[in-house]
This record gives structure tokens, C-alpha cells and sequence, in this order.
């Protein structure tokens, strides 16, 4: 492997800037200051990467900035796992992660421009791939999936694989598993990789072609956009010489719309010049003037005072600067793809390694400071009285990745992914958001519509039917939830009933044989059978756990996706173990009723044997809430 270089050595840009897209300094200095004009973009831009680097465990950044005429493309630091080989715009590959979907989405606007599809039609009607269910009336449409808005929970499995060897084709992919429909589309706004993922196997079934060859043949090749790809391993991706893409990657895209792109500065400035330029890039259009206005403007908004969404792409305001933008991240990268249409100005970052996330930041807010600067807010707001309904307002809300997911994965995203957001109303009128460590205060403007006191954000509570059931902070939407849903309550009553009922599976042989040794009585018939059913209830807890576990190791030591990503078809068989034990259990509940209603046994053992059989319920009904039995 080449001697690694120290990332000082690879702070200077490399030659990426060639013809035609040397920084015009009369473009930049429209408005600015003698001080300011000082500054180009480009140095602006080199400070920025030079801090990205310097203060973030990141490898790598190339950059693409759009001003009107002015282009600049610079690389910086190096390419992925390869510390000898300089980053350079027009030929180092990227992972984009979502942003991917700016190109999915540009593609299926190709198909509305050439009016080969209908926005508010069934997409059902379109797809040949997949069966969406038909849970509700309304049909989904491409206009609901451009906006995250079709009602389909979010799953994880599917979404990657660990090698390119078990990356499925796309129509397989989206027909496997297809999510539930969790709600009527349009009704909620809920981010997923499958919609999007749905989209592009739309533009496929549409076009008679392979996603991927689609978006060569109708996008990359006629902006020029040589090097893009969503090949799932290009080799270019490492490119080291002693060095394979299988070595040091572990995410592979298994569903490429959403997440698949591979992609340098130089490929995504000319995205970006398509979108700022009425779909034209060097004489070459993708899409009609109108079609790129269509695509810029808001599609969606769950309040007038909640930024939305356009087509595919993220409406957020900058001070009084509307952007449209959309992020992305996969292990190891993070991405940003912003414009500014009425500007004129477009931006797209990507960097790699452990912080790729702050590096990538760090670069965005320079550019948006220049482009899109915010300015003091002034004064804080404050309430003029109590909120309305106050009291129902109060509580915790979890994100409804977790509340409406239909599968087992509802335990993970409940514990590994976005933290709940505790509610309260002070004396003085503020509503207060706690979310992990920060804190932040609330002020009514409106029946159930709230401002940050300093910050120009929005939080929104959703009626239904006269109950307040959503939080709604910007476009991620939040459920809440009762007292007895709480990690922390469900956790102390998890603990508490595991030691009641493993009294039981340990306490009543072991007392058994106590008595074998020390002589004694034995219990009623009776009970003894009553006992044999709840310690198997009991027994059937503890099995589901030994079995799970084996599942998780023996896939984990196996070839093939991983028990997360892809869980085999025969998984299912795995949670009728603790259904079984659930169905034992409520013959166990019979048995202490019985026992109650004849005044069978001893008092002592009534109690005892209804608290282990209570603990056993109480342990399935944690199961069942978290998707865990067959049923």
C-alpha cells in the first residue's frame, strides 16, 4: 500500500477546477462589501474544508458550489481507505447515501414531463413489479411518495446488504417484504427509504428499463455526468492498488433509488446546473423549464407555518431565503445537496470517515452562511397566557418509525434510533420540549401551532377527533404515548416480573425437592398441575430468549445478509415459541382463577402462584406490544 501522506499534505485543493469553471469574482460579489470581496467563494471554501479536516476525524471532502455562471469543483484530502491517493472532484467516487433520491426524483419528474405518467394517479397502475395492498380507499400516488407521504411504515430490512453479492435486483427488492400501509396516504408525513425505492422501480416498469440504465441513458450521459454510477461496488469507489472494495466496505444499497449513488463534485455540480438553469446543462436538457419549477415548489406542507416538501426534495428557510435541499448518510459518509432557485445558487458536500456528519456540516454552513445568512432574531417571544388545552398537550411522544412499525423491528428503532420528546406547560404559559439533553421553550400562536421563543422553527400538535395525538417538529412526526409505553416504566416492569415468575420456574422444583429430601406433604394434585402449565408459560419466555440468541450468533457466523438486513424467511418460526408459551399462560390464568374462586390451596400459595402467572402476562404483553409473538 503506498506510504500514507499526512492529511496537512492533502489540504490544498486538487486540480479540479478546469475550463469553464474558473470562480468569476464579479459573480461573487453581488452586494458584499469591500472586505467581503476579499474573500472569494473558493478561499471561503478552502478555509471551511481546511476546518472540516482538521477539527473532524474525516478523510475526504469534495465540494460543488453553482453561482449563477460561476462553477467550482474542488477536491480535498483523500480518497476512501486510500491515504496515498488526493481527492479530485472530477474523478474521486463518493457515497451519497439519500441523496441519491435527487436523481430518482428527477427522473420520475422526466416521466411527468413527458406526460408517460400522472401525479395523482395510482401508482398501481403504473407498477408491474409489486402488489401495493389495498388497506385503504385511497389510492397511493407518485405525488404521495415524492412527499413521504404515503402512509407506509419504515422498515430497515431490505435497505442494505454487507457484500455486492446480495444485492438483489430492484424489482425483487421492493416486491420482498413490501411495508405495511400504516395510515391513509397523505394523511402524516414519515420519511422511508421505500418510497423512494418505489419510485425508481416505477420509473423502470414505465420505461421498460433497468433503473440504473435509465438514469445513465436519461440523466448522467446527457448532462455529462461521466462518473456516476449505481453500480453497488464500482471499483473506483477504493482506489488503491493493493486494496478491494470488499475489504474495508460493509453497506452495500439493496434498494439504489434511495441510497445507491455513487457520484464525484464535478457529476453533481452539473446536477446542480440542471436544476438551476430550467434543465439545460451545456445545451442538453433533461426537463423542461416548467417541470423544474414544478419540481422546486412546495408539494406538501402540514401547516402553512411548517416548512415542506417540494418534489422529492426538503423546503427549509434560511432567514427569509427559501432552500431546497435534501441530506444523506450511509456508514462512513454524509452528504448535502442544497439550492437556492430564485438565487441562482446550488451547493453539494460530501465527505467520508468517522465524523463524515461534521465535516460535511462544517462546509455547508460556510457556503450557507455567505449564500443564505440568518440573522438575529431580536426579542424572545413570549406567551400571552396559558396555551390551549394545556393538560393534553403534556406528555411524551415517541416517533412514529417506532409507534406504527408492524414488525419486530419496532424494538430497534425504539431503542437505537430517534429519542422521545417530553412535553410541559409552565406556569407562564411556554411549552417546553425536552429531547435527550436539550431543552427547548415554546410559545402559541395559534390553537396547537407553536414558535421557538429565538430559533425560526415550528412545533405543531395534530387533533384527532378532539384528542391531541401527534407532535409534529418540522416534518418528523411524533406520536404520544401512554404512561405504561415508556422504556423506562416498560423496563422496571420487565425487570420486577422476571424475578416473580423466574420464583416460580426455579422456586416450585426446587421446593420440590425439598420436600423429597426433608419429607413432607405434597401439594393438591391440583396445584401441581397448575404449576406445571404456568412454569412451562414461564419456560416458553425463557426458550424464545435461548432461541433468539442462537438465531442472532448462528446467522451472524454465516455467508449470506445479516439477520438485520435481510432476516430469512423462516424467521417467523421463531416467535411462535413465546406465542405457544402465551397461549400456555392463559390456561395458567384459568388455573389461578379456579384456584381463587374455590379457595383451593393455601393462601400463601394462591398468592404466590397468581403473582408468577401475573408476571408471565405481564412479560407476553411486553412482547406482543413490541411485535415479538406470531400473531
Amino acid at each position: 500500500m503506498p506510504s500514507p501522506l499526512s492529511r496537512r499534505a492533502f489540504l490544498s485543493r486538487s486540480a479540479a477546477v478546469g475550463a469553464g469553471t474558473a470562480v468569476a469574482e464579479s459573480g461573487l460579489a453581488r452586494g458584499e462589501s469591500a472586505t467581503a470581496q476579499q474573500n472569494s467563494l473558493e478561499s471561503l471554501v478552502d478555509d471551511a474544508a481546511d476546518r472540516a479536516l482538521t477539527n473532524h476525524d474525516a478523510g475526504g471532502v469534495t465540494v460543488a458550489v453553482v453561482d449563477g455562471d460561476t462553477v467550482l469543483t474542488n477536491g480535498y484530502g483523500h480518497a476512501f481507505r486510500s491515504e496515498g491517493v488526493p481527492v479530485r472532484a472530477d474523478e474521486t467516487l463518493f457515497r451519497v447515501g439519500s441523496v441519491s433520491k435527487v436523481a430518482t426524483w428527477t427522473a420520475a419528474m422526466q416521466l411527468l414531463d413527458g406526460n408517460r405518467i400522472e401525479a395523482d394517479a395510482s401508482v398501481d397502475s403504473y407498477l408491474d413489479a409489486v402488489d401495493i395492498p389495498r388497506t385503504y380507499d385511497r389510492p397511493i400516488t407518485l405525488e404521495h411518495l415524492a412527499t413521504h407521504t404515503p402512509g407506509f411504515e419504515v422498515r430497515s430490512r431490505g435497505d442494505s446488504v454487507r457484500s455486492p453479492e446480495y444485492v438483489r435486483p430492484l424489482a425483487e427488492s421492493v416486491s420482498t417484504d413490501v411495508p405495511t400501509r400504516v395510515r391513509p396516504p397523505g394523511e402524516l408525513p414519515q420519511y422511508t427509504n421505500y418510497a423512494a425505492a418505489l419510485a425508481g422501480q416505477l420509473v423502470a416498469d414505465v420505461t421498460g428499463r433497468r433503473f440504473g440504465t435509465y438514469l445513465a441513458e436519461s440523466v448522467f450521459e446527457p448532462l455529462g455526468m461521466t462518473e456516476s454510477t449505481f453500480d453497488p461496488a464500482p471499483p473506483e469507489l477504493v482506489p488503491a492498488d493493493d486494496t478491494s472494495v470488499e475489504d474495508v466496505v460493509s453497506f452495500y444499497s439493496d434498494v439504489a433509488p434511495a441510497s445507491g449513488l455513487h457520484t464525484t463534485g464535478t457529476d453533481m455540480a452539473r446536477l446542480l446546473r440542471a436544476h438551476l438553469n430550467g434543465g439545460v446543462v451545456d445545451g442538453e436538457r433533461i426537463l423542461s423549464a416548467s417541470a423544474v419549477a414544478e419540481m422546486h415548489r412546495q408539494w406538501y406542507t402540514p401547516h402553512e407555518e411548517i416548512d415542506g416538501m417540494a418534489f422529492g426534495l426538503f423546503e427549509e428557510f434560511c432567514g427569509g431565503t427559501r432552500l431546497v435541499r435534501h441530506g444523506g448518510s450511509v456508514p462512513q459518509f454524509a452528504s448535502e445537496f442544497a439550492l437556492i432557485p430564485t438565487e441562482g445558487v446550488g451547493l453539494f458536500v460530501v465527505a467520508h470517515g468517522d465524523d463524515a456528519s461534521e465535516a460535511k456540516q462544517e462546509v455547508v454552513d460556510a457556503v450557507l452562511d455567505r449564500f443564505a445568512p440568518v440573522e438575529p432574531t431580536g426579542n424572545a417571544l413570549s406567551p400571552s397566557g396559558t396555551p390551549d388545552r394545556a393538560d393534553e398537550l403534556a406528555g411524551r411522544y415517541r416517533s412514529v418509525n417506532t409507534t406504527d412499525n408492524a414488525t419486530s423491528e419496532k424494538l430497534v428503532f425504539g431503542l437505537l434510533t430517534s429519542r422521545p420528546i417530553d412535553v410541559q406547560v409552565t406556569d407562564d404559559g411556554r411549552l417546553l420540549t425536552h429531547q435527550g439533553d436539550s431543552t427547548d421553550e415554546w410559545v402559541e400562536v395559534e390553537p396547537l401551532v407553536f414558535e421557538h421563543v429565538q430559533e425560526d422553527s415550528t412545533l405543531l400538535f395534530r387533533d384527532d377527533g378532539g384528542t391531541v395525538t401527534h407532535l409534529l417538529d418540522g416534518l418528523s412526526a411524533y406520536e404520544k404515548v401512554a404512561y405504561h409505553e415508556r422504556l423506562s416504566v416498560q423496563g422496571w416492569l420487565a425487570a420486577i416480573a422476571t424475578v416473580t415468575a423466574l420464583t416460580g420456574l426455579v422456586g416450585w422444583p426446587m421446593a420440590r425437592g425439598w420436600r423429597r429430601f426433608r419429607g413432607g406433604d405434597s401439594p393438591p394434585s391440583s396445584a401441581i398441575r397448575a404449576r406445571w402449565m404456568a412454569g412451562a408459560g414461564v419456560a416458553g419466555l425463557a426458550l424464545f430468549v435461548v432461541v433468539l440468541a442462537g438465531v442472532v450468533v448462528a446467522t451472524a457466523s454465516m455467508e449470506g445478509p445479516t439477520l438485520f438486513n435481510r432476516p430469512p424467511s423462516w424467521l417467523w418460526v421463531v416467535f411462535l415459541v413465546p406465542t405457544a408459551g402465551a397461549v400456555v399462560t392463559v390456561g395458567a390464568v384459568g388455573y389461578a382463577a379456579r384456584a381463587w374462586y374455590r379457595s383451593e390451596w393455601s393462601l400463601a400459595s394462591r398468592v404466590h402462584y397468581s403473582a408468577v402467572v401475573g408476571a408471565a402476562a405481564v412479560l407476553y404483553w411486553l412482547l406482543h406490544y413490541w411485535n415479538l409473538l406470531a400473531v
